[in-house]
């Protein structure tokens, strides 16, 4: 077995291949020279294989969770690609969100840390400034908020919460038959859950509502 082979096995390093790996900052980091495995060149909006446009030059980093007290950095030159659907753009990367600086397993361990514990505690752990865990919680949920989309509500729950001691206040909107949340506004006023009404649903879905839970408050 190749040493690429076994830090691959060892680092849990799925759809890419390591190509070269060096011990940097008095052998605090790995830096792994890596590509896409077998998925290569594929439309980040369809997953079409495309031709390649231009071969990339600038190499980027993607920094991913530390492993055996080490922090991991992963090396890579995206290629341009031609979708005959979506035209030129940049290849999908398989490890990493769309212009993301660190990798989608390094915002999901950020996400279940933050869930358990502060974020001091969190980046501790990560090895990360308590800020930049502040900052990649707020870029990760930015960027899921703006794909979710609300689909089939029929059975709609609100309620409220207060947090900062409670200081502040949001307000929260269910689906009561897949028992998820599909909006969060701040404060709880009648202008809040208006602004759910107003700015997320369709005149077609608000038809489709059927049932409504909700305590007496105003709002």
């Amino acid at each position: 077995m190749s040493n690429s082979t076994l830090l691959s096995k060892l680092l849990r390093l799925k759809e890419m291949k390591i190509n070269w790996f060096e011990f940097k900052d008095r052998g605090k980091e790995l830096h792994l020279g890596v590509k896409p495995y077998k998925n290569g060149c594929r439309c980040p909006t369809c997953g079409r294989r495309a031709r390649i446009t231009r071969q990339a030059t600038d190499e980027r980093t993607w920094t991913d969770i530390a492993v055996f007290g080490l922090q991991i950095i992963l090396h890579y030159a995206p290629k341009e690609i031609d979708c005959p659907t979506h035209g030129r753009l940049q290849e999908e990367i398989p490890w990493a969100a769309l212009r993301a600086r660190v990798t989608y397993r390094l915002e999901y361990r950020s996400c279940a840390l933050s869930q358990i514990m502060t974020q001091k505690a969190a980046a501790e752990i990560l090895k990360m400034a308590a800020s930049t865990i502040s900052d990649l919680l707020h870029r990760l949920i930015t960027r899921t908020r703006a794909g979710h989309k609300i689909r089939g509500l029929v059975t709609l729950g609100v309620d409220e919460i207060s947090y900062r001691k409670g200081k502040k206040y949001a307000t929260i909107v269910y689906d009561l038959d897949r028992s998820c949340v599909v909006w969060v506004g701040k404060g709880k006023r009648r202008a809040t859950i208006d602004q759910f009404f107003q700015e997320q649903l369709s005149d077609y879905q608000k038809k489709q509502i059927t049932w409504a839970s909700c305590d007496m408050s105003r709002a």
